[in-house]
């Protein structure tokens, strides 16, 4: 398939242009100018292009090289990119640029965020793309609600993901997190994932009744910007922030970025 344009630009770019057509895309993290776990958001875009049927070899697109060179044009030390692939009329179009980027205080990771619940399902979740409805409701409940996310229920009334998040609860020392035919498989959450596994701390992968929440005693969120981040409340559901389970792997999880980067 044809590549029509590249086109790299700054957190001013306008996104109206994939109002249209099917935009599969990957926010990757920048920290010490060098984008965290690449890999993963590679390999999670290379899926998402198989599962919407398109013949293309992600390992073309030489994406960590496109990412490299914004980051040195923009001396950009941290912050989010933004890569995109816009297919419209039988096109691709790549783009490349930096987003705004609102990452937690210490505050927050020491009391935990606010979340409000929004009754939707997001469509083919085993793809990455851009779903401007969605984005739109979410965002103007949180803007409403004065949330930090919000957290998906879809019409059987099971707790999926956030908007732009997974989302983990913790209930008598295991982990409980949505199966991944329901979710977006976040890069956060497979590195989550991957230490509970390695600690041999108990995860179940299951869908969690809205209604249920209250027999869990913390929550948290995973995701680019997050990593790892408490959920004080979600609606009039109250969890523990400090939940020793959870803070245990909180310390795993940024001792391993230190001692990557």
């Amino acid at each position: 398939m044809l590549i029509n344009n590249m086109s790299a630009g700054t957190s001013g770019f306008d996104e109206s242009r994939f109002e249209k057509g099917l935009s599969l895309y990957e926010v990757v993290r920048i920290f010490n100018m060098k984008p965290i776990f690449l890999q993963d958001n590679v390999l999670r875009l290379s899926n998402s292009i198989k599962k919407s049927n398109i013949d293309l070899d992600v390992r073309t697109l030489n994406i960590s090289g496109k990412l490299s060179r914004l980051i040195e044009l923009e001396q950009m030390k941290e912050g989010n990119i933004k890569y995109v692939l816009h297919f419209t009329n039988g096109q691709m179009d790549e783009y490349v640029y930096r987003i705004p980027h609102t990452y937690p205080t210490e505050k927050e990771y020491a009391e935990g965020v606010d979340t409000v619940s929004l009754r939707a399902v997001r469509t083919d979740p085993q793809i990455k793309y851009i779903n401007n409805e969605l984005r739109t409701r979410a965002n103007f409940l949180m803007h409403k609600q004065g949330a930090y996310e919000t957290v998906l229920i879809d019409r059987e009334g099971w707790v999926t993901e956030g908007s732009r998040s997974n989302l983990f609860l913790v209930k008598n020392g295991q982990f409980y997190t949505a199966p991944d035919t329901l979710v977006l498989p976040g890069t956060s959450r497979k590195r989550i994932l991957g230490i509970c596994k390695e600690a041999r701390w108990p995860v179940v992968e299951e869908a969690v009744s809205y209604e249920a929440l209250g027999e869990y005693e913390s929550a948290f969120l995973t995701g680019t910007s997050p990593l790892i981040l408490p959920v004080r409340r979600l609606d009039h559901f109250v969890f523990n922030v400090q939940e020793p389970h959870l803070r245990k792997l909180m310390k795993r999880y940024f001792d391993r970025i230190e001692n990557i980067f």
